[in-house]
C-alpha cells in the first residue's frame, strides 16, 4: 500500500473521517482471519488509510461490525491489555529490517498501548511509552479510530520514498476473531516483523535533532514502629535528557535518578535452591531495552539492569547518575550505557555496557557485547560474549551466543555457552537447545540461574485443528529436559508430557504429566532449619489447568499440581480472578498456595494479593496492589494515583504501609514531573480521544 502525502495541519485526529486524505481514496481492505477459520474473511470488514505530512506518519481506520450493540471497550489505561476491548493495532517497520519495530494499539475508548518489537518478537518492551495521538468513536456501523505518529517517536533511516514494513490486526471479542491486514497462519504472532506488508512512498527528510528535557521534584515522608517516634522526611530533584543526534540514535542522560513511580514486585514463593527471578520495571533502562538484549531471560543474561541501583534484597541504591546512547547506525544497532552509584551504605560502583548488533539480510543478525562492574578505586569484573542468529525460512530459526566473565588475578575465567533449533508451521512445533555454564562463570551485571550445567531440552509439540466443534485447536507436546553438571553427572531429568484443547469460546483445558529424577550433589536449605539432604529423589508431577477467556467480564484460572518432592509430597494451588464490573473499574485477586510435606518437616507457603484499577480518564488512572505472604507474616500495599496533566508530564501520589513480625512502616511520596521538548510547540503530543470524553 501507499501512504499518502498531505499538508500539515490538514488532518484532525479526532477519531471523524472527514478529511480528504480518507474521503479522496478507497482505502485498503481484504483482511483475513487468523481465528476462528484461518485463511478465510473476516467477518468484521476494515478498511485502512495511510498519509503523512513532514511531521508524522497518519493511520485511519473503519472498522465496521455485523453487530455494532455488541462493540465493547472497557479499558482506557495506559498500556491496557485490552482483553475484553474491540481493539485494532499498526506495527510499523521503520528500518524494513523485517526484525524490529512499534507496536501501536487503540479501542473504541482511545487506550494507547504501545511496544517496541525486537528480533522478531524474541524480546517486547511492553513498558516503552511513546509519544503519539489517537482518537476513537464509535459510528453507526461499528468503529473508526485515527492514529498520529510522529516522526520524532519513531526511529528510521531518513530516505526519500522510502519503503516500511506495515502490519494491521483487528480483534472482535463477540466474534472471537483476529484478523489481519496481511495474513497470518495461526501459529504466527503480530511480532514477526517479516510477514507484515510494504508500505511505499514514506517521504521523511532527515528530521530535527529533538532535545527532550524531563525534571523532576519529590517528597517522601514515613515512619516505622520499630524506629523514632518521628516522621522521616525526605526531599529530592533531578532530571533526565533526552537528545536526537539523528532520526535513528538517541543520547540520554539522568542526573540523581529516581525511580520511585515503578510498579511493585509481585511477590513469589520460593521452593528450590536457584535464585528468583523479578523483571526490570523501571522506565529509564527499559527506554531502548530491545539494543541490549543478549541471552536467555531468567536464565543467563550478561546484562541484567536490575543489577544497577537495587541491592540483592531489591532495596534501592542510590544512583549519581548515568547516560546511554541507542539506536541505529546503518546496519549497525548500537547500545552503550555507563552508570554510577553513590557511597552512602554501599561502596559505590561504576557499571558499563557495550552491544552491537548488525543485520544480515531478512532475519538473521550477529552481535558482540560487554559490560564492565567496578567499586570506584577498587576491582573489576568483565562479561564479554558474541551471538548469531540465522534463520533461513519463516519456519525455521536457528541462534545461539557464548560468553566469558573474569575479575582481579584472582578470579578464573568462566565461560558459558548456547545453541538452539526451531521449526514452527501450523501443525508442528520442534525445538533442540543445549545450554553450557561452568562452575565459574558469574557476570557481575547480569543473572544466572544455575552454574555447572549441561543442560539438553528438546520438544515435539503437534497442534491439529478439527474442521468445526467448539474445540479450535489440540495440543499434544513430549519435553524431554536433561541435565549434567559439567563433569557429565547427571543432575536432572524430566519427560514432561501435556495435552490441550483451545476452545472457540478462548477457553482452555490443560494435563500434564512429569516424571522427574533429579540427584542432589550437595544439601540446601528450603526454610530455616529445614535442609533437603543430598541424594537421589524420584518423583512425578500431575497438573490440571483450565482458564477462561479474558476477554469475559469475569475471567480467571484455576491450576493444581501435585506429585513427589524430595522423599515427601508437593501440593501446588494457583488460582487467579480478574472482574471488570463496571466501567473502567477492574478487580483481580489470585491465591497461590504451597502444601510441603517431606520427611524434614512440613510447612504451607501461601500468597494471596489482591489489585484494583480505576481509569478516571485516559490521563487518570488509580492502581491497588495488596498483598500479604502467610509465612512471613507480611502485609504490604502498592497504592498510586497517576495524573497526565499535559503530554509526557505526570503527578505520581504513592502510599506504601507494610507490617510483618517485626513491626510496620508506612511510607508516602510526591513526585512530579514536567516534559519539555524544543520544536514542541504547536504540535498536538500524545492527545487520546475516546467514547466518552
Amino acid at each position: 500500500m501507499a501512504a499518502r502525502a498531505v499538508p500539515p495541519g490538514s488532518i484532525v485526529v479526532d477519531g471523524v473521517l472527514n478529511e480528504a486524505a480518507w474521503t479522496e481514496s478507497p482505502g485498503t481492505d481484504g483482511f483475513i482471519q487468523q481465528t476462528p477459520d484461518p485463511g478465510l474473511p473476516a467477518v468484521g470488514a476494515t478498511t485502512v488509510w495511510v498519509a503523512h505530512d513532514e511531521a508524522a506518519l497518519y493511520v485511519a481506520a473503519r472498522l465496521d461490525d455485523p453487530d455494532p450493540d455488541l462493540i465493547r471497550a472497557d479499558e482506557r489505561h495506559r498500556d491496557a491489555e485490552l482483553s475484553r476491548s474491540d481493539a485494532f493495532a499498526v506495527l510499523v517497520d521503520t528500518y524494513h529490517d523485517h526484525q524490529n519495530g512499534f507496536l501501536f494499539e487503540t479501542n473504541p475508548l482511545g487506550a494507547q498501548v504501545d511496544a517496541i518489537i525486537t528480533r522478531e518478537g524474541a524480546f517486547i518492551n511492553r513498558a516503552w511509552d511513546g509519544l503519539w495521538d489517537v482518537a476513537a468513536r464509535r459510528t453507526p456501523t461499528g468503529w473508526a479510530v485515527e492514529f498520529r505518529l510522529p516522526f520524532d517517536t519513531l526511529s528510521f533511516h531518513p530516505t526519500a520514498g522510502a519503503t516500511w514494513g506495515i502490519q494491521f490486526r483487528r480483534t472482535i471479542p463477540h466474534l472471537r476473531e483476529t484478523s489481519f491486514w496481511n495474513p497470518l497462519t495461526p501459529e504466527q504472532t503480530l511480532n514477526e516483523l517479516s510477514r507484515a506488508g510494504h508500505l511505499e512512498g514514506v517521504a521523511v527528510g532527515a528530521g530535527r535533532r529533538r532535545l527532550a528535557v524531563t525534571p523532576y521534584v519529590k517528597g517522601a515522608y514515613g515512619a516505622g514502629s520499630t524506629g523514632p517516634a518521628r516522621w522521616d522526611v525526605d526531599h529530592d530533584a533531578g532530571a533526565d535528557l533526552r537528545y536526537g543526534i539523528t532520526p535513528d540514535l538517541a543520547l540520554d542522560l539522568t542526573v540523581n535518578t529516581d525511580f520511585a513511580e515503578t510498579e511493585a514486585d509481585r511477590l513469589q514463593v520460593k521452593l528450590n535452591r536457584f535464585p528468583l527471578f523479578f523483571p526490570e520495571r523501571r522506565a529509564f533502562f527499559l527506554e531502548g531495552r530491545g539494543e541490549y538484549e543478549f541471552g536467555l531471560s531468567g536464565q543467563l543474561q550478561p546484562f541484567f539492569s536490575r543489577r544497577i541501583g537495587l541491592d540483592a534484597a531489591g532495596r534501592p541504591v542510590p544512583l549519581w547518575g548515568g547516560g546511554k546512547v541507542t539506536g541505529k547506525v546503518g546496519r549497525y544497532g548500537v547500545g552503550l550505557l555507563t552508570m554510577q552509584s553513590r557511597a552512602d551504605d554501599a561502596p559505590a560502583e561504576r557499571f558499563g555496557v557495550v552491544r552491537l548488533t548488525r543485520d544480515l539480510g531478512v532475519r538473521s543478525q550477529i552481535g558482540v557485547i560487554g559490560t564492565r562492574r567496578e567499586e570506584v578505586g577498587g576491582t573489576a569484573f568483565h562479561t564479554v560474549g558474541a551471538d548469531a542468529a540465522y534463520n533461513p525460512t519463516p519456519q525455521l530459526t536457528t541462534d545461539g551466543f557464548w560468553l566469558r566473565t573474569d575479575g582481579p588475578d584472582d578470579v578464573r575465567p568462566g565461560y558459558a555457552a548456547f545453541a538452539q533449533a526451531q521449526y514452527r508451521d501450523p501443525f508442528w512445533r520442534i525445538k533442540l537447545n543445549h545450554l553450557r555454564t561452568d562452575e565459574r562463570f558469574n557476570p557481575r551485571l547480569g543473572f544466572v540461574r544455575q552454574t555447572d550445567l549441561d543442560e539438553t531440552v528438546a520438544y515435539v509439540d503437534v497442534r491439529p485443528r478439527p474442521a468445526s466443534g467448539p474445540v479450535l485447536e489440540v495440543g499434544a507436546k513430549t519435553e524431554l529436559t536433561y541435565q549434567t553438571d559439567t563433569t557429565g553427572t547427571m543432575l536432572y531429568r524430566s519427560q514432561y508430557q501435556r495435552v490441550l484443547a483451545n476452545f472457540r469460546s478462548g477457553d482452555t483445558i490443560l494435563l500434564s504429566y512429569d516424571p522427574q529424577v533429579e540427584r542432589l550433589q550437595d544439601p540446601f536449605d528450603l526454610r530455616p532449619g529445614l535442609t533437603i539432604p543430598a541424594g537421589d529423589y524420584r518423583y512425578h508431577h500431575w497438573n490440571a489447568y483450565v482458564a477462561s477467556a479474558t476477554s469475559r467480564p469475569v475471567s480467571g484460572l484455576v491450576s493444581v499440581l501435585w506429585g513427589g518432592f524430595y522423599g515427601g509430597r508437593k501440593t501446588s494451588l494457583n488460582v487467579q480472578c480478574t472482574i471488570a464490573p463496571a466501567g473502567t473499574l477492574s478487580l483481580g485477586g489470585a491465591i497461590d498456595v504451597e502444601w510441603v510435606r517431606v520427611p524434614q518437616g512440613d510447612f504451607t507457603a501461601r500468597i494471596i494479593s489482591g489489585d484494583a484499577r480505576w481509569a478516571l480518564t485516559n490521563r487518570l488512572v488509580l492502581n491497588a496492589l495488596v498483598q500479604h505472604d502467610d509465612e512471613r507474616g507480611a502485609l504490604a500495599a502498592n497504592l498510586r494515583v497517576a495524573w497526565e496533566y499535559r503530554s509526557g508530564s505526570y503527578v505520581h501520589l504513592i502510599a506504601n504501609p507494610t507490617s510483618d513480625l517485626q513491626g510496620s512502616a508506612a511510607a508516602y511520596l510526591v513526585k512530579v514531573t514536567w516534559l519539555w521538548e524544543s520544536g514542541a510547540a504547536g504540535h498536538a503530543r500524545g492527545t487520546t480521544r475516546g467514547e466518552g470524553e
